[in-house]
């Protein structure tokens, strides 16, 4: 909040996956007097029917008291769930939705296919953004001041946008895919759920963070799609190339 107020923002926008909010926290803020202006993102589009288990777009009135402590106990409570990304923008709340809207439409295989692009997924949000080339990056970031989200490791994490004016040239409706980022998005999904399940810490293979050990994992993963690999020898590849990691050794003063 203290970033939008140094942006001379009346404003926060929070943008919620509701799909991972592990309790029913969102009603109490939609029932503020006055409630924080809402869009629900799939509305207008083909996951319409499934438009409030998406993500929601609200924005936050700084000078109310009660909208502010609303979204803070909300964070507070989401905190470990990968489920808000916060970002400060100065677009006027029906332009914000409508290019929000749009990057959550991607088509890809030259335009035979299409989806629902889960950038709003902060487990994803920072390999996503990482894949864009700068046309598609200037355009998605377009109406962003500051991007804020909570990372692999439990920690703040911030991405900068462009803070551009809205206009015809950097509003989204959609986004094109090429082969290698559809490729590169199958590779962050499947070490984050392989990730998810393993049981040993990324220190035991030489890795400081989560967030290091999911980035390697990710190339694994790719390497494994490259390879055309048969899913009964996945699991193999992964152990060798995590075996080539050794083991990091704490002294006395790190470990304190």
């Amino acid at each position: 909040m203290n970033e939008a107020r140094s942006a001379q923002l009346e404003h926060l926008d929070v943008l919620i996956n509701c799909a991972a909010l592990p309790a029913p926290l969102l009603p109490a803020l939609l029932e503020l007097a006055p409630a924080p202006p809402c869009a629900w993102l799939f509305e207008q589009t083909p996951e319409q029917e499934l438009a409030h288990q998406g993500p929601v777009l609200l924005r936050i009135a700084l000078a109310s008291q009660e909208q502010c402590s609303g979204i803070a106990e909300l964070l507070n409570a989401v905190h470990p769930d990968f489920c808000v990304l916060t970002l400060i923008s100065r677009w006027p709340f029906a332009d914000l939705t409508a290019h929000l809207r749009g990057a959550s439409q991607a088509t890809w295989s030259k335009g035979t296919c299409c989806g629902v692009l889960r950038y709003y997924d902060t487990r994803l949000f920072r390999y996503f953004c990482d894949q864009l080339p700068p046309h598609q990056e200037r355009c998605f970031h377009a109406p962003v001041i500051q991007w804020h989200w909570i990372d692999h490791d439990s920690k703040a994490a911030t991405l900068s946008g462009f803070d551009s004016r809205p206009d015809s040239q950097n509003m989204l409706s959609g986004l094109s895919l090429n082969d290698e980022q559809v490729l590169h998005l199958q590779a962050v999904s499947a070490a984050i759920r392989w990730f998810k399940n393993y049981e040993k810490p990324p220190i035991e293979h030489g890795f400081t963070s989560r967030e290091a050990m999911i980035r390697y994992l990710i190339t694994v993963h790719l390497d494994i799609s490259r390879q055309k690999l048969e899913k009964r020898h996945h699991e193999d590849f992964i152990a060798r190339a995590l075996s080539e990691h050794l083991p990091l050794t704490l002294t006395r003063g790190e470990a304190t």
